[in-house]
């Protein structure tokens, strides 16, 4: 098994479904709760293998392997967008047929919210008249992309998202390129990478494969870093000439940077050596500052003055602050 998949099969909403089972409280549906679809997906298949599994999904058994494989009998996926009404009649009827050697059967619909208000209340009555043997694993991002009615009757698994260390353990494996790029430390964009995606498993893959996150990463630490001398000020913010038409970008970007100062996981690399230069008072202010510049550029103010205008003042609360 791959780290993302011991990470999941690990989770509370796996384990709680593996206790229902060994408790031989299996609920009728299981709501899981993310709003990453590509974790939604895996993790409704390992709720699957807890409910079908002997052994609660352990990932090594023809019944797990089965499930890989989208061969297992007992097993129904619907994975499209969208999820029409005759998709659920074609799935309701289908668990009129129950027979498989005694087996749980289960099925799993990764994207409730695919399905338009009239669909869900078909598949809705299949819900209140339960089938026995019958388990439904169901995938939403928030419990309000389903009908109220629906949600009421199934067990929600919240999923919380990956802690940092467990996104940079997903992506040293997962990341495939060599020991550096762009003159950036391989070890340290997987690192800069989880700790941006903030729990997001697709957030940081993203992020560990984009190149223009990771040069103006690190530019905005560095002239955070160097920001120490008004006289100095219009040489670093020339550097940022290259995002003169995106200046929204360098304002998420400060906001990002500045947030990682007030995170409690380990810092690497530019984070490090920042949070020797501000303190938290600073840090607050700042991303006040960085908060009154966005207000500014949606109110077509001058992206370049606002700019300024917040440099300078991060350079001020950086003094003030440290006095």
């Amino acid at each position: 098994m791959s780290v993302l998949d011991d990470v999941l099969r690990d989770s509370l909403p796996c384990r709680t479904v593996r206790e229902d089972k060994l408790r031989g409280r299996l609920n009728h549906s299981y709501l899981v709760l993310t709003e990453d679809d590509a974790v939604r997906a895996k993790l409704c298949k390992m709720i699957a293998k807890a409910a079908l599994c002997p052994q609660g999904g352990c990932g090594k058994c023809g019944v797990c392997e089965k499930i890989d494989d989208g061969a297992y009998v007992a097993l129904t996926v619907e994975e499209g967008e969208k999820l029409t009404v005759e998709d659920v009649e074609r799935l309701v009827g289908d668990t009129f047929f129950t027979g498989f050697d005694g087996d749980v059967k289960a099925y799993v619909v990764t994207n409730m919210q695919g399905m338009n208000e009239r669909a869900q209340n078909k598949f809705l009555k299949t819900l209140e008249e339960p089938v026995s043997d019958i388990v439904f694993v169901l995938g939403a991002p928030s419990p309000q992309a389903v009908l109220g009615t629906i949600a009421s009757r199934c067990k929600k698994l919240a999923f919380e998202g990956f802690s940092r260390e467990q996104l940079s353990d997903i992506l040293q494996e997962e990341t495939p390129w060599g020991a550096a790029r762009d003159g950036l430390d391989r070890d340290e964009v997987i690192d800069r990478a989880a700790a941006c995606a903030f729990g997001s498993y697709s957030r940081a893959k993203m992020l560990v494969s984009d190149g223009d996150f990771a040069r103006l990463f690190a530019l905005v630490a560095d002239i955070l870093l160097k920001l120490t001398d008004s006289k100095k000020l219009d040489e670093q913010l020339a550097r940022l000439s290259p995002y003169k038409n995106d200046v929204s970008a360098v304002l998420d970007m400060t906001e990002t940077v500045l947030e990682l100062l007030l995170d409690g996981g380990e810092a690497f690399g530019a984070i490090k050596q920042l949070r020797s230069t501000f303190d938290t008072a600073s840090v607050v202010n700042s991303l006040g500052l960085v908060a009154a510049a966005k207000r500014k550029i949606e109110r077509n103010c001058n992206a370049q003055s606002a700019l300024d205008s917040l440099f300078l003042g991060i350079l001020e609360v950086k003094y003030l602050c440290r006095r």
